[in-house]
């Protein structure tokens, strides 16, 4: 029996009303947070937990030019450290009201407030991020259920229990959830002709990170294809420039207007903190190549021509037959998330300094293909795709210690990781292959 068919033995297809979708969503919660009382810190954390603090000591104007830091410098836009910042001024109002209620009231418990001190921050840092699983994979079944009804809950329970996705918000406490429900969501509301949401949440997205900015070409494709009527996107695009404009006000230090504050930030602040390593530990064609090796620069010199240089063409020209099928294509879901897949896939493959996480994008994209063409996108393959990614999540992290499968990690200069990047352009290259002589419906 076919994979697909096992899995949706086990659950019963019926049409998921709200009441069921609600319940299915309150177990996902309820498992994070499980989750999240009896995990530790994930080494990677601190930085998060470091930049919201020093957000409310130092205010934003000499946030990102404090030289003094816990952890590391900040790498992440405005919005990435306004959110940190309200998770730890949030965690100290929640505190000192429990210290309150310690100090009152003679039956509570004081033994919980040297626990909470130490774990309620991580607690807040993460939380945004659990609950922005629960709204991908909300938007997962709204999308499902608009072709397969029938299939929406069975879509919901893949992405709200794969452990891949779950080690990322719930475990790590790293921000691609709450970036990819901003981006998706734009997506999608686009595509259904609700412009002025779509697009804002759209450019919310690289207020908090600028890894999704790969998908611009196919998001400016798709207005084309869209909308008729220029004024409709031009509104919410002017709308978006002043709401950043405003934003930045509060940061721009010694700016003439908050616009050149955000262009010194983004290339003098955030840009140039990426670390400009050839690979970040993604399992992609560089670690397939040299192993995990952190003094490897992409800017060093092949030919003449550094692997950054390199890297860029390569996912240039495979990008260039897929995007002119787009072009010439019919728009419909299929196309439009098949790109997407391709174009996420891709950039974590054959771009130079990627890090493990940046593969998220294609789960959510995936799973909803796997609805759509179950002969072009297997639920097999997504299975397989999400343990070799949970692999590359704890490789070189090591969290939680476990000594056997860290050293079987670590053999022979990184061996396995380098044969699960091969694996991965295989998938990749089967999918790339698929869509180019998929006929276009």
């Amino acid at each position: 029996m076919k994979l697909h068919l096992i899995i949706s033995s086990l659950v019963k297809k019926t049409n998921c009303n709200k009441l069921q979708l609600r319940n299915l969503l309150l177990i996902g919660l309820l498992l994070r947070l499980i989750l999240l009382l009896i995990s530790s810190f994930h080494p990677d954390i601190r930085n998060h937990l470091d930049w919201g603090i020093r957000f409310i000591d130092l205010g934003p104007k000499k946030f990102y030019e404090n030289i003094f830091w816990g952890v590391s410098w900040p790498n992440q836009p405005l919005g990435t450290m306004l959110l940190f910042a309200f998770t730890a001024y949030l965690k100290n109002i929640l505190f000192s009201f429990i210290e309150f209620l310690n100090q009152t009231i003679p039956i509570f418990p004081s033994f919980v407030i040297p626990y909470l001190e130490a774990n309620l921050h991580v607690w807040m840092v993460k939380l945004p991020f659990i609950l922005s699983d629960l709204g991908i994979a909300y938007l997962i079944f709204k999308i499902v259920s608009q072709f397969k009804p029938k299939h929406a809950k069975l879509a919901a329970i893949l992405f709200l229990f794969n452990p891949v996705l779950i080690y990322n918000s719930t475990i790590w406490g790293q921000t691609d959830s709450l970036i990819n429900l901003l981006a998706l969501s734009g997506i999608y509301l686009t595509y259904n002709k609700k412009y002025f949401p779509g697009i804002i949440l759209f450019l919310s997205g690289f207020l908090f990170k600028l890894s999704l900015i790969i998908y611009i070409p196919i998001f400016g494709l798709l207005l084309l294809k869209r909308i008729t009527d220029w004024k409709k996107y031009i509104f919410p695009i002017l709308f978006f420039i002043f709401f950043i404009y405003c934003l930045a006000i509060p940061f721009a230090f010694g700016a003439k207007n908050p616009f050149q504050w955000l262009w010194y930030m983004y290339n003098n602040r955030v840009l140039v903190r990426q670390g400009s390593m050839l690979n970040g530990n993604a399992f992609n064609l560089w670690f397939l190549l040299f192993g995990l090796d952190f003094s490897k620069s992409e800017f060093s010199d092949f030919f003449n021509l550094s692997y950054q240089f390199w890297g860029r063409l390569i996912y240039i020209l495979l990008l260039i037959p897929v995007t002119l099928k787009f072009i010439r294509s019919k728009l419909n879901l299929e196309n439009l998330l098949s790109t997407l897949l391709i174009f996420s896939f891709g950039s974590f493959l054959f771009l130079t300094n990627m890090h493990e996480r940046y593969l998220y994008p294609i789960f959510p994209l995936y799973l909803v293909l796997i609805f759509l063409n179950r002969k072009l996108y297997r639920l097999k393959s997504f299975l397989i795709i999400s343990v070799l990614h949970l692999v590359n999540l704890y490789n070189l992290w090591f969290y939680p210690d476990l000594p056997l499968l860290k050293q079987v990690l670590i053999w022979d200069n990184f061996l396995i990781g380098k044969i699960l990047s091969f694996i991965f352009i295989i998938y990749f290259a089967q999918i790339y292959k698929n869509y180019l002589l998929n006929e276009t419906k």
